[in-house]
């Protein structure tokens, strides 16, 4: 039981340890990206915990990366395996809620990132099914609220900083 714990712990630790590092390149898998698609929508859903918050059109929840700088990311190499852009093949399309004139693209992680209010937005991969947000806690990631700026809760729905050891 002991080594299991061991193993899964050393496993989160890389994980999270690449989320923040430099690399080169993009991922094996853009995950963020669907096949085919010839854009990408963006929607506003709601979350018990988080409020309204962007999700994709698999009802996904949608990333800001703190440590990019505009539309350079700084999610690289392994950071990009757990932490795919959502791409778009051609323009984006807002759903209701949101301002269309603050979504775009740009050549961000991945070709065609989506953006919203200017930042280059992210899928999570632990996050599995829709509306899920395993991502809070993670230093320097945040759900984006329709406004466009980062959602600051934790998972009981008060304001501050989630996890702030972690």
């Amino acid at each position: 039981m002991k080594w299991t714990l061991g193993l899964t712990v050393a496993a989160l630790g890389l994980t999270l340890t690449a989320c923040g590092s430099g690399g080169s390149g993009h991922p094996a898998s853009q995950a963020g990206h669907v096949a085919g698609q010839s854009g990408a929508a963006v929607a506003v859903a709601q979350n018990p915990a988080q409020g309204s918050i962007l999700v994709n059109s698999a009802g996904r929840t949608l990333y800001l990366f703190e440590k990019d700088q505009g539309t350079t990311s700084a999610c690289t190499g392994a950071c990009a395996q757990v932490w795919p852009g959502y791409s778009a093949g051609s323009a984006p399309s807002a759903g209701a809620g949101l301002d269309g004139a603050k979504l775009a693209t740009a050549a961000g992680q991945v070709p065609a990132q989506v953006t919203y209010n200017g930042h280059l937005l992210y899928t999570y991969s632990g996050d599995t099914a829709p509306g899920d947000v395993k991502g809070i806690g993670i230093p320097n990631w945040y759900p984006v609220s329709p406004s466009g700026t980062k959602v600051d809760h934790d998972d009981n729905g008060d304001a501050g900083t989630s996890n702030p050891g972690y």
